[in-house]
């Protein structure tokens, strides 16, 4: 059998691959985003215990191996029983947003602190002049960084393979496995996330475009 054969008769199964796929990725921004940005804002807190907290979080996470941490979440946890692709899902969580929380605190603190002492000589409260004034441009100059995360958050949903989770990888090493076509079929699979990383690319460029500041 050929290669358009073998997809044409599993459209259904690698659409389902793809939704799974693409699912796991959008929670695992979103909730990545969230909590990184929250762990940039501790991280430089004035309160020990929440900056140490958030630092002992970065290091641990960025330490230790992602395919280690899924594996942890999806066997490990005694008191909570998680499906394989909660714990792909979380697992990307958790992992990233220790990544994000570093390029989001990267950009805070390029932004002139003379717009922090410009700020406070106004009597402009401190929440005040982060929310409106630094997290914007912060949120222009992390872009990039960001983007490059998303990208990889959507290539490590291949992880989810070694917990069973039905997404697109997984999907290919089986259908390979009863076809005996594996390479065309890991090259085809390839080409989908390349299509989804490039289209995160385009975004990216016009995000920048669209929110870029002048210097």
């Amino acid at each position: 059998m050929d290669l358009f054969t073998i997809v044409r008769d599993n459209a259904d199964v690698y659409g389902k691959a793809i939704g799974t796929t693409l699912l796991a990725s959008g929670f695992a921004i979103v909730f990545a985003l969230f909590l990184g940005l929250i762990l940039a804002v501790m991280r430089d807190s004035r309160f020990a215990v929440l900056s140490g907290f958030a630092r002992l979080y970065v290091s641990f996470f960025r330490g230790t191996p992602l395919l280690l941490q899924i594996l942890i979440l999806y066997n490990g946890l005694v008191v909570l029983q998680l499906t394989g692709f909660q714990a792909l899902a979380f697992g990307l969580s958790l992992h990233f947003s220790a990544y994000i929380s570093e390029s989001f605190r990267a950009a805070i603190s390029s932004v002139d602190r003379g717009q922090w002492e410009a700020a406070d000589s106004l009597g402009i409260p401190r929440r005040k002049t982060f929310k409106d004034v630094i997290l914007p441009q912060a949120l222009s100059r992390a872009i990039p960084p960001l983007s490059n995360s998303v990208i990889d958050i959507i290539k490590s949903t291949s992880l989810g393979t070694i917990v069973a989770v039905e997404e697109l990888t997984y999907v290919s090493d089986q259908i390979s496995a009863t076809t005996y076509l594996v390479m065309p079929l890991l090259l085809f699979s390839a080409a989908i996330y390349w299509i989804m990383s490039t289209l995160i690319q385009g975004v990216q460029h016009r995000l920048e475009a669209r929110f870029s500041i002048p210097e």
